[in-house]
């Protein structure tokens, strides 16, 4: 069988572990039956243009080496470029890809602990096969299949720019590292403000058990945007007395999105040590529409402590509106997005204030 020579040089015979993989041409030269387990080293050859999708393991690290030509790799956000006789680190836990900027690029992809490499031989084709790669054989190698397949070994492969958002929420959940979660942030707040906000209801589930500030907020712009629903419970077993400001402010913020659930959301928030002014806020948002309430929220409904002449003035005020049913239900839903906005940037001020103490 010939092999075009920018991917194998000429005479040399492939092994029966060699693949087509995304275009170019890997094979098993170290496999984890091999080694007990503990690595798996996998050559590869491709021309320009070679890529991985963006993906993020939970088992392995990977460790590129390349042996000529050039490579440029994003890990976490981060771009860089390794040339020959350069190594890089892909650690487990953050999302990374890497892509062929010369024109052909010999490396090693060493896969510790072993085992990742079954997935090349499940989802690529053997090399013994009566085909000479045009340099695309992505009929062959199913984005879909190698996102199943990654998945059933601890792996998501990213398709598009939901990659990268879950790759932060994971961060977000599992790192030590305040500056990666910080990161991380910054790439979910960009998602949300996306025409389509591009966070699934698995990374909702997921930011909902970081219990952090900065995730609460995100979660309630998510859910003011999309109306994504969230397990309002399992919050709420979250809420006590041990939390600081600013995350209090934030499970405030978050939970005012869901009056259906507004005698939980007020008793659970009782337990903790947030002020009368955002109490007040946070009961209106939840509370059913009524336009006798109507411009009572600012500075907060806590300030507005009617006597009886100024109740009648006020009912008085309201008669002569004449406001019909639709209309007063359109202020009370602009008066309460208003009061989120307040809530959100309030919570969002105090997780800036306490990061840089």
């Amino acid at each position: 069988m010939s092999v075009p020579p920018q991917l194998a040089p000429p005479g040399e015979r492939l092994s029966e572990r060699a693949r087509w993989h995304l275009g170019g041409l890997l094979t098993i030269r170290a496999a984890a039956g091999d080694t007990n387990g503990a690595i798996a080293v996998v050559e590869e050859r491709a021309v320009r243009g070679y890529a991985t999708p963006p993906h993020v393991h939970g088992r392995e690290d990977e460790t590129l080496y390349v042996i000529d030509g050039t490579l440029e790799y994003t890990v976490d956000g981060v771009t860089a470029a390794a040339a020959s006789g350069e190594a890089v680190h892909l650690p487990k836990g953050l999302s990374h890809r890497f892509v062929v900027t010369s024109a052909e690029a010999h490396f090693l992809v060493i896969i510790t602990p072993g085992g990742f490499e079954e997935f090349f031989t499940e989802v690529s084709p053997p090399a013994a096969a009566e085909r000479v790669p045009d340099g695309h054989d992505h009929a062959h190698t199913d984005p879909a299949h190698m996102a199943r397949a990654a998945a059933a070994r601890g792996t998501t492969v990213f398709r598009d720019n939901d990659n990268a958002v879950l790759a932060a929420a994971m961060t977000v959940v599992e790192s030590d590292s305040r500056q990666e979660i910080v990161r991380a942030y910054g790439e979910l707040g960009a998602a949300l403000v996306e025409p389509a906000p591009m966070v699934t209801g698995e990374i909702a589930d997921m930011l909902v058990d970081a219990v952090h500030a900065r995730a609460l907020i995100l979660l309630g712009i998510l859910v003011e945007r999309s109306g994504t629903d969230l397990d309002v419970p399992r919050l709420l077993q979250a809420v006590g007395p041990d939390l600081d400001d600013a995350t209090v402010l934030a499970f405030a913020y978050l939970l005012a999105h869901f009056p259906a659930h507004g005698a939980a959301v007020l008793d659970a928030m009782s337990t903790t040590d947030l002020a009368e002014d955002d109490r007040e806020r946070l009961a209106r948002c939840l509370a059913q529409p009524d336009a006798g309430r109507l411009g009572r929220v600012w500075p907060s409904p806590a300030v507005w402590r009617l006597d009886a002449g100024e109740r009648q003035l006020d009912q008085d005020w309201r008669a002569h509106l004449r406001l019909d049913a639709e209309t007063a239900g359109q202020l009370w839903k602009d008066e309460t997005v208003a009061l989120l906005a307040y809530m959100g940037a309030k919570a969002d001020h105090a997780v800036e204030r306490t990061e840089h103490a």
